[in-house]
């Protein structure tokens, strides 16, 4: 398989997908892009994601391959783990910059002035909904992008397409659902054409969907045949780590508000500390919490870091 050069992934775990020619002749066929006929594509080949802008350091996107269907077609691909408004700007600019790179260099049968066509998609596996739509202002054309919502799209069906067993292992909510939904993979192992992305599939429930579900304490494994046998080899069943480690986190974030309301009180006074608990309360996310932490060093008065909690 071929190596594409990617630095500083988000979600190294759930990037590896995308660096597999499977996945991506898969992905085509379950979420069609315009203008581009999986049946007819009869190359599916990886090229360099770094490419390269302002920042020589910045990486603008986690893959780039090359199709060819009769003529050359690029796919640039971003894995989101969270919600980003700005990311049809983000894909614009790597759009751009690779349309530049590519009138400067142009493929085989191409020139300066005719360069190939490019698409882009964003693959998303984050639990809150994808934001709307932003605007255009006067003048502005908001640019496209096209978003594959994991945990939203409609099941096109195939039990042999891998994207679609992703989206399946991405909607589960408990760890028996997902070990059902990951019996298909059990016809992976030994295969040395599907190593590749068996492993991939191992790594990211060991080490995505598993601390997800609130198993914290898996055997961590690239080997698919390890992670698939984890349930019924270990010791404790799964349903009894759930309960654990739900009380633990629930302890900790119980901690980490009451943190917060402290440095709160010691800030910004008694009066709005006691405004701010009951918007906390409902916080249960670890990430949401942290980001609350850093509004309050943020925000130079009390009524901003308010105003500011109650946008969230």
């Amino acid at each position: 398989m071929p190596v594409v050069e990617m630095r500083l992934p988000r979600d190294p775990a759930f990037n590896r997908f995308v660096l597999h020619s499977t996945f991506i002749r898969h992905l085509l066929v379950a979420f069609p892009l315009p203008g581009l006929d999986p049946a007819l594509i009869e190359e599916v080949e990886a090229t360099a994601a770094n490419l390269v802008g302002p920042d020589p350091s910045q990486r603008l996107t986690d893959a780039v391959w090359r199709l060819r269907d009769g003529q050359t077609v690029y796919l640039l691909v971003e894995c989101q783990s969270r919600p980003d408004p700005s990311m049809p700007y983000r894909m614009l600019h790597a759009v751009a910059t690779l349309a530049l790179a590519r009138s400067r260099d142009p493929p085989l049968g191409y020139s300066a002035g005719r360069v190939p066509q490019i698409h882009n998609l964003t693959v998303y596996s984050g639990r809150a909904p994808w934001p709307a739509a932003l605007g255009s202002g006067p003048g502005m054309t908001r640019p496209e992008c096209p978003v594959l919502e994991l945990r939203r799209f409609p099941d096109p069906g195939g039990e042999d397409n891998v994207v679609v067993l992703l989206m399946r292992l991405q909607r589960c909510e408990d760890p028996e659902s997902l070990r059902e939904a990951a019996e298909p993979l059990r016809e992976w192992v030994g295969e040395v054409e599907r190593e590749g992305l068996a492993s991939a599939f191992a790594a990211w429930i060991t080490h995505v969907r598993l601390p997800e579900l609130g198993v914290q304490d898996a055997l961590m494994s690239d080997t698919l045949n390890e992670v698939l046998e984890m349930p019924e080899t270990e010791p404790r069943i799964w349903a009894d780590r759930i309960r654990e480690e739900g009380l633990k986190r629930g302890h900790a974030e119980g901690l980490e508000r009451k943190l917060l309301l402290r440095q709160a009180r010691v800030r910004f006074g008694r009066v709005l500390a006691r405004s701010i608990a009951s918007l906390l309360e409902p916080v249960t996310d670890a990430d949401r919490l942290e980001d609350i932490g850093e509004w309050l060093l943020a925000c130079d008065s009390g009524e901003a870091f308010l105003a500011r909690l109650r946008q969230a």
